[in-house]
């Protein structure tokens, strides 16, 4: 106990120191001055998304960024999906719809569908953003004059999440808390080695002529949690690329309500720890234990450190994250009895090869 005591402690002055570097190194996307020629194509890979979908083509249609170009590939929904595209292409002609077919074998659905988005795409950056975001009218012009300061490959954004229930704000604040905890931002940036890599799926602006050589979904076409594979693949080829933390312009509800959010978290918490199990179950074990193992060896004095550690830690995460102090810190304690649940239920799924999304298995 005296042994995990000390390294409970020890990690949580990591986390800590981790937050603070996070905090300090300018990794929030801001709002960019200036213009850019450059075309780029948004590309939306959409199944059953007919309660997003429209929002989203709104939010691209009023973009101030003049050349732009908007494809959404529907995935075979069973909902309206397709008809709201439809109905938004008529409003404006830059939106193009791509009728979707049934993935071969060796392919995830989104995948599949970013690839033939891919195939579709014109100009000069490939912007992959999922259906269910909402973006501001400065996001793709402050996007570009990011690419084009920085000469990036590939620029990734983490969304300030919404959450509108209860079971929501359990399970999707663990998105920041374990990236803005354990991960340097800024050596995502500024280092090639694979290890320090984060990327977003929902936000992923790629220079077109990279992508259109090294086609990363199809190189990956299997790979449930795609994003984190293409980034370490680009930093194994030395590409430049960069992943940051929204300000606001971009904004996501990633889940609707507790059972969805459990199912997502159960398909990629694993590639969150490098895909490896003893990684994430060494976390569960601190992060659980922490408070107890510290009261049995340093008794109450030293439960009090630790738990003002865990306060100041849950301030620190939410601040950087866009979301309320307070309600974090009241559901601190269900928040970690939930990270211990999606661990096994990801452990299971996994070896039992039952994860299912939208209706598919993964």
């Amino acid at each position: 106990m005296e042994y995990l005591a000390y390294a409970a402690v020890a990690y949580l002055a990591l986390r800590l120191l981790v937050i603070l570097v996070n905090q300090f190194s300018g990794t929030e996307m801001t709002i960019s001055p200036g213009s850019s020629s450059k075309t780029v194509s948004a590309l939306i890979p959409a199944r059953n998304e007919e309660e997003n979908i429209g929002r989203l083509l709104d939010d691209l249609s009023a973009s101030e960024y003049p050349h732009l170009r908007i494809f959404v590939y529907d995935d075979e929904s069973e909902d309206r999906t397709a008809d709201i595209v439809i109905e938004k292409s008529r409003m404006d002609d830059r939106i193009i719809l791509i009728r979707g077919r049934i993935p071969g074998p060796g392919w995830l659905g989104k995948n599949h569908g970013c690839a033939r988005l891919a195939e579709a795409a014109v100009g000069d950056y490939f912007l992959f953003i999922d259906a269910d975001v909402r973006v501001s009218k400065t996001l793709i012009n402050s996007a570009v004059q990011s690419m084009e300061q920085h000469q990036l490959a590939l620029l990734s954004i983490f969304p300030v999440q919404m959450m509108n229930s209860t079971g929501e704000w359990l399970t999707v604040p663990l998105v920041n808390r374990i990236l803005v905890a354990n991960l340097p931002l800024c050596l995502v940036n500024r280092s090639y080695i694979q290890a320090f890599s984060a990327a977003n799926g929902q936000f992923m602006m790629f220079k077109a002529d990279v992508y259109r050589l090294h086609r990363f979904h199809e190189r990956f076409s299997d790979e449930k949690v795609e994003d984190i594979r293409i980034i370490r693949f680009m930093k194994s080829l030395r590409l430049p690329v960069r992943t940051l933390l929204s300000d606001g312009q971009i904004k996501c509800r990633m889940y609707r309500g507790f059972g969805d959010s459990m199912n997502g978290f159960a398909k990629n918490i694993h590639a969150f720890f490098g895909r490896n199990w003893l990684i994430l179950f060494v976390y569960v074990i601190l992060t659980t234990t922490g408070p107890f193992a510290t009261w049995n060896t340093f008794g109450f004095t030293g439960l009090i450190f630790y738990l003002s550690g865990l306060i100041l830690f849950s301030i620190l995460v939410s601040l950087q994250s866009k979301q309320p102090v307070w309600r974090n810190l009241l559901l601190m304690p269900f928040q970690q009895v939930i990270v211990v649940m999606i661990a096994f239920l990801a452990a299971f799924r996994h070896s039992t090869g039952t994860l299912k999304w939208k209706g598919r298995r993964v």
